[in-house]
Parts: structure tokens; sequence; C-alpha cells
């Protein structure tokens, strides 16, 4: 996943306290139905008949309750969990942690080959019913292909110790040339900082490197810039340092001609110490890369619908990058999710969809793009997996779904918080009131009850950086299910032991349930989603009210109505009624009462900060009164 370094902030992760989630039995579906054919607000739970009668039981889901029925997801969850094939999703996870796959390189065209022949051997391609396709495009750049690289500090008595090397693409350091970095063979005296850089000297910082750092460095004559950056996620959960050996990978501008190196925080500590020890260091600095043609290709499957196939349902997960959690595992996933989904089809165990199941593998972004610009179906909704097999016990990261933007993403309240990526910034006319992120996370808490009830999952509201960012400016409801904060996160470390198999099995089968919801909805499953949906807006707006936001509140309200019309319109097959597919009326205000709030609490920060000052002032002078 493409997204830039973020040091840490005061968020956490985590989301508010396990929720109760009340069972409910489906005899009242039916009622429920005719009652929402006419109502025009969203019930509350305490009107649905039956709902204070049934037994409270606890599902490990950070974040607002949803009802425990057989509709919705259930529906697929556990046919899908006993068919996917843990071993065959973790050997295409190894297959692509062995690979480099920069995109349109050798490297990613044998992944796609080989997820390719997996989908042939399915059934994908072998009818009209099943179709199996390649798309060709044009990068703005060439292909880039990473040979080989080394960088080794020279010692005083001869020789060189070396630092970070790689000459295949299964190397640990494999990473430690930046993607579109040039090849080069310099050796140069050290610096430290761009006010200490000579000409012909190479800089070595803690510093990322940004486009205006290589810049400055190249003006003022820099050999090369090598940096030993990590971004604050990356520290070691556990406390033990093992991101101290961690190299970042990270990506410059097409054309870049300055060499350019990634090292390690420890690296960096052994060429400070020779230059202490010395007075000067000199490193060695040697790279070899290739670059390609300019064609990239997208893999595009799809298990075409019944009676609204020129509707899709769509799955993207990209496989460039080098990273087995980024992204491997989501690429592995959706593949045998591809698979579990045309078996459970074929054998009669799911009943044909009614929309057209799509599933896209390729360059990320680009692969939304393609599909996007080249499909002749309708977009009604995706899912985006990227990182879903992260291990919780060596990575630190937690699932977690990331929802479509709704006033949460503009307004952040408890129990929302957000992840330590942080906010992105919101477009009003996203607003669109949709209910996937209700049945994605029916689908979190569907596998977590398959699986015993004790697999924790979270939620964040969203904050952009892959591909869903996409779907949402082309105005298609999407989800994104994903891990963080993976100390690993864009490191060297993040190698196939990072992964978990059943964890990589859990959140597929979720995304994969996820999308068999929206493509086959029942009348039965609305019943489900409009208590999960009530509970939502109890939890949303009770929030805004204790925080004094009536804004924030009436926002909720408006989004919840609309989704309720919408869950109407999925679950009933009919038509949308144009007022409910506009962005809701209170996104202005409530995005200005955000700003307000904000300045507010940036001002309470600034007294508190005061205040302090003169505190600590007025003990500085009694102590040198004392001292007199």
């Amino acid at each position: 996943m493409i997204r830039p370094p973020r040091p840490f902030g005061e968020r956490s992760v985590l989301g508010s306290d396990v929720r109760v989630v009340r069972p409910l039995l489906g005899a009242c579906a039916l009622a429920l139905v005719a009652a929402c054919n006419s109502s025009p607000g969203l019930p509350e739970p305490e009107d649905l008949p039956g709902a204070a009668d049934e037994q409270a039981a606890r599902i490990a889901h950070h974040g607002p309750a949803v009802d425990l029925q057989e509709s919705g997801t259930q529906r697929f969850v556990g046919k899908a969990y006993d068919r996917f094939d843990v071993a065959r999703a973790m050997e295409t996870v190894a297959f692509m942690d062995e690979r480099v796959r920069t995109p349109g390189s050798p490297q990613y065209d044998e992944v796609l080959d080989r997820v390719a022949a997996d989908l042939e051997a399915a059934g994908f391609g072998s009818h009209a019913r099943f179709e199996l396709e390649f798309h060709e495009s044009t990068m703005d750049a060439p292909a880039w292909i990473p040979r080989r690289a080394r960088v080794a500090l020279a010692l005083e008595e001869g020789g060189e110790r070396v630092l970070h090397e790689f000459s295949r693409s299964a190397d640990v350091d494999r990473v430690m040339l930046p993607r579109n970095a040039p090849s080069c063979d310099v050796r140069a005296k050290v610096a430290f900082s761009l006010d200490e850089l000579h000409e012909g000297e190479v800089l070595v910082t803690r510093t990322s490197l940004r486009p205006d750092l290589v810049q400055r460095a190249q003006r003022k004559g820099a050999a090369a810039v090598v940096s030993a950056a990590l971004a604050g996620y990356n520290e070691d959960f556990r406390g033990d340092g093992r991101h101290l050996d961690a190299i970042q990978y990270r990506e410059v501008a097409p054309g870049t001609s300055m060499p350019v190196m990634q090292i390690s925080p420890r690296s960096f500590e052994r060429i400070e110490a020779e230059t202490l020890a010395r007075g000067e260091a000199t490193l060695v600095l040697e790279a070899d890369v290739e670059l390609g043609e300019r064609r990239v290709r997208t893999l595009v499957a799809a298990i075409v619908g019944g009676d609204r196939r020129d509707e899709a349902v769509v799955f993207f997960s990209h496989v460039q990058e080098p990273g087995a959690s980024d992204n491997a595992s989501g690429a592995a996933g959706q593949l045998e999710s591809a698979i579990v989904a045309i078996d459970a089809i074929r054998t009669g165990a799911i009943e044909h969809p009614a929309r057209t199941l799509v599933f896209v593998w390729g360059m990320e972004f680009e692969e939304s793009e393609v599909w996007l610009e080249r499909t002749e179906r309708e977009p009604f909704a995706a899912v985006n997996a990227v990182m879903v097999g992260n291990s919780r016990e060596n990575t630190g990261a937690v699932p977690l779904l990331e929802r479509y933007p709704d006033p949460g993403a503009v307004a952040t309240l408890a129990p929302d918080k957000h992840t330590l990526w942080g906010a992105g910034d919101v477009e009003l006319d996203w607003l669109v009131p949709n209910g996937v992120s209700v049945v994605a996370r029916c689908a979190l808490v569907d596998v977590s009850r398959h699986v015993g009830g004790d697999w924790e999952t979270y939620e964040n509201p969203w904050e952009g950086g892959t591909d869903h960012d996409n779907l949402i400016k082309a105005g298609v409801p999407v989800v994104l299910f994903w891990h963080f904060p993976d100390f690993t996160f864009h490191t060297s470390l993040d190698r196939y032991e990072m992964v978990d198999g059943e964890e990589l099995r859990r959140m597929s089968v979720a995304a994969l349930a996820t999308g068999l919801a929206l493509s086959d909805p029942r009348p039965m499953d609305l019943d489900r989603y409009l208590r999960s949906m009530a509970e939502e807006r109890r939890v949303r707006v009770e929030a805004a009210e204790e925080a004094e936001r009536p804004i924030v509140a009436e926002a909720w309200r408006e989004w919840c109505l609309g989704v309720q019309h919408w869950f109407r319109a999925l679950c009933l097959s009919i038509e949308l009624e144009p007022s409910a597919a506009l962005p809701i009326s209170a996104g202005e205000e409530l995005q200005d009462s955000q700003f307000a709030a904000e300045d507010e609490a940036a001002e309470e920060a600034m007294e508190e900060d005061g205040e302090a000052d003169e505190g600590d002032d007025a003990e500085d002078a009694v102590d040198a009164s004392s001292g007199e």
C-alpha cells in the first residue's frame, strides 16, 4: 500500500470497548420489510419486535454492534471459510515474497501469470460466465528492475565492512535501492548534514529521501544521498529494537540521476561511530539497475451475474511492492477467495449471484483506474483488500475495517479513533449515504462467530491511501480491509514469517462475504441491516450529544436515514430515490463545525502551554530566590 510515512501521534489504532451484540431470530423479517416501506425514519432498536427478548452475546468487534442473525453476510461466511485453502494461499504468499514485483518488471509479470494460471485451473476462462482477461496499459516511466546493490564502510586498516547488499530478489536487503534509483559506483567521504556537505561527498541522514532534500544535495555537488529514515509506526512495538535493522522501502521520481540508497538505523550508527573514532568515514556504494518497457498489465477475472449482470461488485488487491504482508497477503487472499467463490457457485453451495463478481490484480491505483475506464459494467460496490494477513503476534497490527467516508471521517468522536496513519481530507460530495460499511462490519462479526467469537477486529473512519480512493472519487461505495500499525510496514522486515495464514483466511473470508452479500442480497437481509444501522445511529448520535456537537448528531441522523433507503433499495430490488443518492445536506455545516472545534482545541492547548510556562517561570524564580 502506497502511503507516505507519518510520525507517531497521540491517536490509537484501538477503537471503543467491545460492544454487546444482540442476536435476533429472523421471524420478524417480513414484518420489518413492510414497516420500512412506510416508515420515514430509521427504527429504534427497542421498537423492533424481539430485540429486547434475546440473550446478549459478546463478539470481539471494537465498534458499533451488529445483530446476530443467519442473514446477510452470515449466509456465506461458513461456506467460504471451510473452502478457503490456507496452505495454498500461503504458497502464493511465499511465491510473491521471493520477488520484488516492481510494476512492469519480469517478476511482476511472473506473479500475474501465476495468479492467472491458478484462476484458469479453477475454471475461470472456461465458460462465458467465468471470464479471465489481461489488460495492458502504458506507464508514465519505464519499468525499474533492480539487479544488485551494495553499501560498505571503508576501514582504516584497509578492506571494507559491508553494511547492506543484495544480488538476488529474495535477499533481505533487496529494498535498499529506492524504486527508480539509478545505477552507481561511488566511493566518497561522509557528511551528516547539508551544512557540512562538500562537493563529492555522500550525505548520510536520518531524514527521508524527500525530493527537496535530494535536489538540495545535488545542487551542492553531493556524490550520493543515503537515508536511514523510518516512520514513527516502524518502531518495534515489543521494545526489542528489531526496527534498528529495518531498511525502509521508498521510491524517488523517475529519471532521478542522483545515486540514492536506504540503510538501517543500526548501519547509520556504525557510520557515526566510525566518524567519531577516526574523524571521518568513507562509504562505497554500488548499484546495478535496468530499465524495461513502459507496459504494465492488469489481470481481471469475473463471475458473470444473473439478472443484474451488468452491475458489478469489484474486489481489488495490488501485487506490486516487495512486502509479504503488503501486499502478497492481500493478492493471495483475493486469489483464494476467487477460487472459493467459483467452486461454491459451480457446486451449488452458493447460488449464482445476481450481480457480477469481478476480481482485479495489478499495479496499485493503476488497476482500479484501468478497470473503471475499460469496463462496460456499472460498478455497484467495491471491496479493497490490502495487508490482510499480518501476524498480530509478530507485527503488532490489528485487523481493521476502513469505512466509506461518512460523518465520522469529518468529525471523529468516540468510539471512533484514527489509526497512526491519520485522517484524510474528505470532499463533501463523497458523503453520499450507503450501507457497505455496515455490511462489512457484519462480515467481520460473522467470521468471529464462526471461529468461536474471540477474534478481535477494529474499524476506523476513512483515511485513504490505496485503490479505494479511486472508487470513492468515482462515486462507488467501497470499504478497505487492512491491518495497522505494522512495525514492518514498507521495510525489509516485511517478509513471509510476518504473515499468519489463519489471519489471512479470516480477513479474506470477511472481504469475500461482504462482496457476496452485496452481489446477491435478499429481502431477509434487510431486518438485520436495519437493526445494525439503528445501533450505529444510537452510538454516533449519543457520542455527538455527549460532546455537545449538535451538528455532528444531525449529520449522523441524516446519514443513517439515507443508509436506510439504500438498504431498502438493495434488499428489495427497488430503485433508490434520487434524493437518497445525493450527499448529505449537513456536510458543509459539519465541516465548518469541525474546523471551529479544531480551532477551539488549538486555542485551549496554547492556553495550557502558556499556563505551564508561567508555572515553570514561577518555580525558577523561587529556586533563584532560595539560592540567594
